[in-house]
């Protein structure tokens, strides 16, 4: 009896022992599985100044980036994604299912004279939510970015994330900045958003005072670069002029910071859309992705659609969804590559899903409005580019298409608005490219290749894209077409 007593005074310690060690493991050493995705909330503006949100947003933006470089993370989600749950009554676990993230971060930004201070709280959202650990970091303006990478190696070391040797030492050379010329780049950043000529050109004027204060800010030269590119995309300026501004800015800032992600991806774009450097292009593409594994690169999986490597394209565009999921560019990238592949009923499908939260959006409308004529419906193809130009008020092509449709139909509402822009090149800047595809979907092949032998003289950054619009299939057979494809060593398939 003794013996039996003694035995299940044994079992029911080793029990409470075993009890006990599952319970410590649980509350102290947190989730079993790895953390390898994370989200970085937008942080919460308490400095009491409204005028001051945009320094917060920049904040949450420089953790983003910070976290991103840290090639232990699989997934650290845009800052474009993020902010879509600025203000939201959704829980945290709601967020990080809906980003499919393992954690994320929050906090909030106050500022008191030339001191700035951040409190950060790393939370495991998932299955409910349990603080992993929280720090207050306070310091002198000058030393933000100093700051912000203390925060990310912090959060790294939290959930058992290594720092490669490149990747500690990156960290511990941040630099300090001028407060003067931080809070002229950032008033810049501001005046550019949206991105109207006039913005632009005051955005211009902060970035010039930033560098006028501090020579040496790449960041400053780098937003220089990067704004002349938004000039040239939107058709705001020749790109014959815009790109070599663009590249001097951006090798600039290369220059005096070789480490900005951010600026190899811009140089490579400079090679891509302007210079038609493909293996430069693709060798600053993947220096940048070196620097930032989770940087967001859908203008790359174009290069490779247009370097026609589809499968290279269509992977590298599906890793882009993944770090920036809800992220309107980038599904319209990914919408794009849908339609140049032929996949009419996704990419229409897509286009409606944007519009509906976007209906201003020129690019939407210009894109269902191509889904609809590959579906022969005419009528609404034309409605959709009449919303292209409604959108962005130009009233006389619009009522051109409106006269074209009622006496010629679809073909007469497209040479009009074709012959009213190639008019309107006679007095002012106009993209030659809009103008060529407007002639080829008219079935105007002559003049369409009138102008699109203007675009390649204009540099225009549309012309490596001739080979994936859709709007120029028409074109494809005629040796011009493939002649055009070689004076820009672009592939050309043996079907063409």
């Amino acid at each position: 009896l003794r013996k039996r007593k003694r035995a299940i005074l044994y079992a029911g310690a080793a029990g409470l022992v075993i009890v006990i060690a599952v319970l410590a493991l649980t509350l102290f050493t947190g989730r079993a599985e790895a953390i390898d995705s994370i989200a970085v909330l937008p942080l919460e503006n308490l400095t009491g100044d409204t005028e001051k949100e945009y320094f917060v947003d920049v904040a949450t933006e420089e953790l983003i980036g910070k976290l991103g470089q840290i090639s232990g993370l699989q997934r650290v989600i845009s800052r474009t994604s993020v902010m879509k749950f600025k203000d939201t009554d959704k829980t945290l676990s709601e967020i990080a299912r809906e980003l499919n993230v393992d954690c994320v971060v929050e906090g909030s930004v106050q500022q008191a004279g030339d001191r700035v201070r951040i409190q950060v709280r790393l939370i495991d959202a998932l299955p409910e939510e349990q603080n992993l650990w929280g720090k207050t970091y306070e310091r002198p303006i000058s030393d933000v970015l100093v700051m912000y990478g203390e925060m990310a190696q912090a959060i790294a070391e939290n959930i058992q994330v290594k720092l490669t040797a490149n990747e500690t030492t990156r960290f511990a050379d941040a630099r300090q900045v001028n407060p003067e010329a931080f809070n002229a780049l950032l008033m810049g950043m501001q005046k550019q958003d949206p991105p109207t000529p006039q913005a632009l050109e005051i955005a211009l004027e902060y970035y010039e005072l930033a560098l006028k204060i501090d020579p040496t800010y790449a960041e400053a030269h780098l937003a220089v670069g990067m704004n002349w590119l938004v000039r040239n995309q939107f058709g705001y300026t020749v790109p014959r002029e815009g790109g070599p501004k663009a590249k001097a800015a951006i090798l600039k800032a290369l220059e005096l910071d070789s480490t900005l992600a951010e600026g190899h991806a811009a140089l490579a774009s400079v090679y891509f859309l302007y210079e038609w450097d493909w293996a430069n292009a693709e060798a600053e593409w993947k220096r940048a992705i070196e620097l930032n594994p989770n940087y967001v690169h859908s203008v790359y999986s174009h290069f490779l659609w247009v370097m026609k490597r589809p499968e290279e394209a269509m992977a590298k565009m599906e890793r882009t969804l993944q770090l920036a999921p809800l992220d309107e560019m980038v599904q319209l990238h990914y919408t794009f590559l849908l339609q140049s592949a032929g996949r009419d009923d996704e990419a229409m499908t897509q286009w409606r899903k944007l519009l509906r939260t976007s209906p201003q959006q020129p690019m939407l409308h210009w894109g269902l409005s191509v889904s609809f004529l590959r579906k022969a419906m005419y009528e609404e193809s034309v409605a959709e580019m009449k919303a292209v130009y409604s959108s962005i008020g130009d009233h006389e092509v619009k009522e051109a298409l409106t006269r074209g449709y009622a006496q010629s139909g679809y073909r007469g509402a497209l040479r009009s608005a074709a012959e009213l822009l190639a008019g309107r090149a006679q007095k002012t800047y106009v993209n030659s490219f809009e103008v060529a595809q407007l002639y080829a979907l008219s079935g105007e092949n002559d003049q369409a290749f009138e102008w699109l032998e203007k675009s390649l003289e204009e540099r225009s950054p549309h012309m490596p894209y001739v080979g994936a619009y859709v709007e120029l299939e028409s074109l494809r057979s005629d040796p011009r077409f493939q002649d055009l494809m070689r004076k820009m060593n672009l592939p050309v398939d043996e079907k063409e």
